[in-house]
């Protein structure tokens, strides 16, 4: 009996001890968070990585880094999603929307020249559901004016520019790791660099216990070594332990998207009034998969056309984004975009699903009906 109950003892205690360093684990800042971003930034080909609660906080954790001032202008396209842009106006600095190509709907380079005045202190590209920017001219524009560089990478996990990923141009570039991106922590972030006064400064910025004896030798950032600036954005452990199976497998999973997206181009071809995003030539697309982009040049007959998806069960909804320009919050923001107002209009998307059971017959089908129907030529 004695000896029963000892080992009850014994295993409670056990079991307390685990308990405590399980709750270690899945707090702070164990070494599974540590080993993820020091793989991430190796993978993309950054020196430094952190990582953050969501994509907008690692955006909003770069534009604090790279220590932009109260009016200072940041260029941006208005057509991405808003939390690209947010981050701009809650530090303080005003947003300069740039057009988009009508092509591949990226920045539109000329119009990015444009747009720089002695206010502009920096750039903040998005690569569109994975398809990369022209990096070729954005980094000479970025170069000859002396302007920062953010990458939001958010839909481009393994997209390839000139043979090197995307996220190793910016001097801070972004990644999501929100549940529908291709490496997914339930919400997550994480933002990359070479520069390591950058990444200090993003540690300051939501990371209050991280870098505190690297900060005290640092003159200008020294008095954050204690509290940062008081906030906590850091990624939960267990999230990014999700993260990691993804990560693991990106690769496989880019090259089998992939397959499924050439298909679809090979669909899609065949008809004159439809198209999808061009992609740059040096480029590859890869990192979002979940919905292929349509553009509709005639949008008379769209209401018809989006009843014969329905009828072939293929789920096309129409561009899930509003154009931020138009928020009251940025009313002040006097631009004229007329590809990104026009392309707003015919923008969709062919939602994918995400055990990858796309039925292509279905589609020609309900192309084919569309077409036969005076819908699409």
């Amino acid at each position: 009996m004695k000896f029963l109950i000892k080992f009850k003892i014994i295993i409670l205690k056990l079991i307390k001890l685990n308990i405590t360093f399980l709750k270690r684990e899945i707090s702070g800042y164990p070494k599974i968070v540590q080993n993820f971003e020091i793989n991430f930034s190796k993978y993309i080909g950054k020196k430094y990585g952190i990582s953050f609660c969501n994509g907008t906080s690692s955006i909003e954790a770069a534009i604090y880094a790279l220590n932009f001032l109260p009016s200072d202008q940041i260029l941006v396209t208005a057509s991405n999603f808003h939390a690209s842009i947010g981050p701009i106006k809650n530090l303080n600095c005003t947003p300069v929307f740039v057009d988009i190509d009508e092509k591949s709907l990226t920045i539109d380079c000329e119009d990015l020249k444009k747009k720089i005045s002695d206010k502009t202190k920096g750039i903040l590209i998005v690569h569109p559901w994975g398809y990369p920017c022209n990096m070729d001219e954005i980094l000479k524009i970025a170069n000859e004016n002396d302007l920062k560089l953010i990458e939001d990478c958010s839909h481009a996990h393994g997209a390839l520019y000139d043979n090197k990923k995307i996220g190793s141009f910016g001097d801070i570039s972004c990644f999501s790791l929100q549940g529908g991106k291709s490496i997914a922590a339930g919400e997550g972030g994480i933002s990359l660099t070479n520069n390591k006064e950058y990444l200090l400064r993003m540690s300051i910025y939501g990371h209050f216990d991280r870098h505190k004896n690297e900060l005290k030798n640092v003159d200008n950032l020294k008095k954050y070594q204690k509290t940062g600036i008081s906030k906590k954005l850091r990624a939960h452990p267990l999230g990014i332990s999700l993260a990691n199976v993804d990560f693991d497998n990106l690769n496989i999973l880019n090259n089998y998207k992939e397959k499924i997206y050439r298909r679809i181009d090979e669909i899609i071809i065949n008809y004159k009034n439809i198209n999808t995003m061009e992609i740059n030539n040096k480029a590859k697309r890869g990192g979002y998969f979940s919905g292929y982009p349509l553009i509709f040049k005639d949008i008379s007959k769209i209401s018809k056309i989006e009843e014969k998806f329905k009828k072939f069960k293929i789920n096309l909804v129409k561009n899930p984004w509003f154009l931020t320009h138009h928020l009251e919050i940025y009313n002040n923001s006097k631009c004229e975009l007329p590809i990104t107002e026009k392309i707003n209009d015919q923008f969709f998307l062919i939602r994918i699903p995400y055990f990858f059971n796309f039925n292509f017959k279905n589609l020609e089908n309900c192309l084919i009906e569309c077409k036969n129907d005076d819908l699409i030529n």
